[in-house]
């Protein structure tokens, strides 16, 4: 006999167990059901209370931290051409305008980053048309699209879209 079997008998033969399965064998049919049920939604609640929930706010709470240090990057990178060399000159117009034209348009740029010249621009779970738009009006504007990915996600009508942008 292992070590498992002789704990889980131990544990069958303790008094307070056997008197509570006594209990439970004289109650009705109906009655153990309704024991089963209410064993099941303790433990869904048990479940939920130490594990779900917390994992869920603590979720939020990262997105929220994301929303403010994307803000924090948006200010900084709307002022990034009154600071510093030729490199970061060169590259604020095609961040301000990028960054602009996406918050006009009320599509929010999951990330960004300056890729040498060009810039790349993440956008995360959007309408398609919406995207298109902002896209469209960037092309429009002078700024070209090198590389552009579509995917679709499980939320109808809204894609994420990779894209590089080139002055």
């Amino acid at each position: 006999m292992n070590r498992w079997q002789a704990l889980q008998e131990q544990w069958q033969q303790h008094p307070l167990i056997q008197s509570y399965r006594e209990r439970y064998r004289a109650l009705s049919t109906m009655e153990q059901r309704v024991v089963h049920i209410a064993i099941t939604l303790l433990l869904f609640l048990l479940v939920y209370g130490l594990l779900i929930a917390p994992l869920w706010q603590k979720q939020q709470q990262a997105d929220e931290s994301l929303q403010r240090a994307l803000a924090t990057y948006n200010l900084i990178a709307d002022n990034a051409h009154r600071f510093g060399g030729a490199s970061t000159q060169a590259q604020a117009p095609l961040l301000s305008t990028v960054t602009q034209r996406a918050r006009l348009q009320g599509v929010p740029l999951s990330r960004y980053e300056q890729d040498g010249r060009g810039l790349r621009i993440w956008i995360d779970r959007t309408p398609f048309d919406e995207a298109i738009t902002l896209l469209e009006g960037l092309q429009q504007s002078g700024i070209q699209i090198s590389q552009v990915t579509i995917d679709r996600t499980d939320s109808p009508g809204r894609v994420n879209i990779r894209a590089t942008l080139m002055p």
